[in-house]
C-alpha cells in the first residue's frame, strides 16, 4: 500500500482488517439455516440433519447476516479510497486493474469451470454410469449459457436479473470491483461536481434496494462512500472513533434485530452500523503491536482466501465430510459445524495460500493478483 499519499494511520487501520473481513465472508457462506437446508442434497440424495433451536438460530444470523454482512462493504470503501488517494492516470489503472482483477477473475473462474464442467467431462468419459444427468454438461451451453455461468446477469423470470455468476458467485466481487474502477473517473467527476446529488441517488438507492443493474447496489453505495472519504479528506477513523460501545452496539442490536423481523428496510442502516463497528475494531487492533504483526502478515492472503473459499473448499468440507462425522442432530451439532467447517476452511485455504506462494511464487502471485 503507498503510504506517500494514505495517512500511516489509515493505512495501518485498513491494513488491520482485510483478513478479518475475508474470514467474515467465510462464515457468510457457511450458514445453514432450516430455509436453506432444504435445497442442499448429500451425495446420497438425502437432505442433511438440521436440528437448531433459537439461541442458535440467532447466534448463526448475528455474525453471518449481522456483523459478517459489513464485510464486502468494507472492501468496496476501501478499495474506492485507494482509488480516490492514488489518482493514477486512467492509462495505469487500466495496466493495475487487468493485472490485480481482470487476470485473478479469469484464472479462478477457469479453476471453477473445470471442477464443475471439466471434471464432468473426463467422468462422462471413463465411467459416464456415475453420473445422474450425463446430458446436461457443458457441451450443451448455449454462448449465453457461458454468460450467465461465467459472468452473472441471469434472468430471474420476474423482470429482474441474478447478479452473481452462476459457478463461482462470490466472485461477483471482483466483477464489479473491476466495473467500478473502469467507471472511476467518472464517479469521480460525479463526486466532485455534484457531490451532494450523487451521494443522495447512490444512498436512496442502497436503502431503498433499487436494482442498478450493472453492478450490486452495496457495491455502487460503498464504492463512491470511499470515494468521498477520499477526495475530501474525511477523517472517518477518527470520528468514529469518538462513539462509545455502549453507544453504537445498541444501536447495531436494535437495528439488526428490526431487520430480520419486522422492518426489513433496517437492512441498509444495520450494515452501515456493522461497518462502523468493524472500524472501530481496527482501532483495537493497529492498537496491539503483536496483534497488528500478525494481522498485517494475514493482510496479503486475505484476497485468495475470499477467491478459494468457495463453492468448493467449504461445500466439500461441510457436505462430503463434515456432516457424514457429525451429523447436525441438534443445536451443539449445528453450531459445531458452523464454527468448526468456518475455522477450518479459513486455515486450509489461508495455508494454500502460503504454501502456494513458497512453491510457485508466480502461480501465487497471478492467482492473488499481485498482492503482497
Amino acid at each position: 500500500m503507498d503510504t506517500t499519499t494514505i495517512p500511516e494511520n489509515v493505512s495501518k487501520r485498513i491494513t488491520a482488517l482485510r483478513f478479518l473481513l475475508a474470514a467474515l465472508v467465510v462464515f457468510i457462506h457457511n450458514n445453514y439455516t432450516a430455509e436453506s437446508i432444504k435445497t442442499i442434497l448429500l451425495s446420497d440424495g438425502q437432505p442433511p440433519i438440521f436440528v437448531q433451536n433459537e439461541f442458535g438460530r440467532w447466534l448463526q444470523l448475528f455474525i453471518s447476516e449481522g456483523l459478517a454482512r459489513a464485510a464486502v462493504p468494507l472492501f468496496f470503501m476501501f478499495a474506492g479510497y485507494l482509488q480516490a488517494k492514488k489518482d493514477y492516470s486512467y492509462g495505469v489503472l487500466l495496466k493495475k486493474k487487468a493485472k490485480s482483477l481482470l487476470l485473478p477473475f479469469v484464472l479462478w473462474t477457469a479453476v471453477y469451470v473445470f471442477y464443475y464442467a471439466g471434471l464432468k467431462l473426463i467422468v462422462l468419459k471413463l465411467a459416464p454410469q456415475l453420473l445422474d444427468h450425463p446430458d446436461q454438461n457443458c457441451l450443451s451451453w448455449t454462448a449465453l449459457d457461458w454468460f450467465h455461468k461465467l459472468i452473472g446477469y441471469t434472468p430471474d423470470g420476474q423482470g429482474g436479473i441474478v447478479h452473481p455468476p452462476a459457478i463461482a458467485h462470490h466472485l461477483w466481487f471482483v466483477r464489479d470491483l473491476l466495473i467500478l474502477s473502469l467507471l472511476s473517473p467518472l464517479l469521480k467527476l460525479a463526486a466532485r461536481k455534484i457531490p451532494a446529488a450523487f451521494f443522495a441517488f447512490v444512498a436512496a438507492a442502497y436503502l431503498a434496494s433499487f436494482n442498478v443493474r450493472f453492478v450490486e447496489t452495496q457495491a455502487l453505495f460503498f464504492y463512491a462512500a470511499g470515494l468521498f472519504w477520499g477526495i475530501y479528506e474525511i477523517p472517518l477513523f477518527e470520528t468514529l472513533d469518538k462513539i462509545k460501545w455502549r453507544e453504537i452496539l445498541p444501536i447495531f442490536a436494535l437495528l439488526f434485530a428490526a431487520s430480520k423481523t419486522r422492518c426489513g428496510s433496517c437492512g441498509g442502516p444495520a450494515v452501515i452500523c456493522a461497518c462502523a463497528i468493524l472500524l472501530k475494531v481496527s482501532g483495537a487492533i493497529a492498537a496491539r503491536e503483536k496483534l497488528y504483526e500478525r494481522a498485517a502478515f494475514l493482510a496479503g492472503f486475505s484476497f485468495f482466501l475470499y477467491a478459494v473459499h468457495t463453492p468448493v473448499l467449504s461445500n466439500v468440507l461441510a457436505e462430503k465430510f463434515w456432516l457424514r462425522l457429525f451429523p447436525m442432530t441438534n443445536t451443539f451439532f449445528s453450531l459445531f459445524e458452523y464454527f468448526g467447517v468456518s475455522l477450518l476452511t479459513i486455515f486450509i485455504g489461508t495455508g494454500i495460500g502460503i504454501a502456494l506462494k513458497k512453491i510457485v511464487p508466480p502461480l501465487y502471485s497471478a492467482l492473488n493478483g499481485g498482492r503482497s
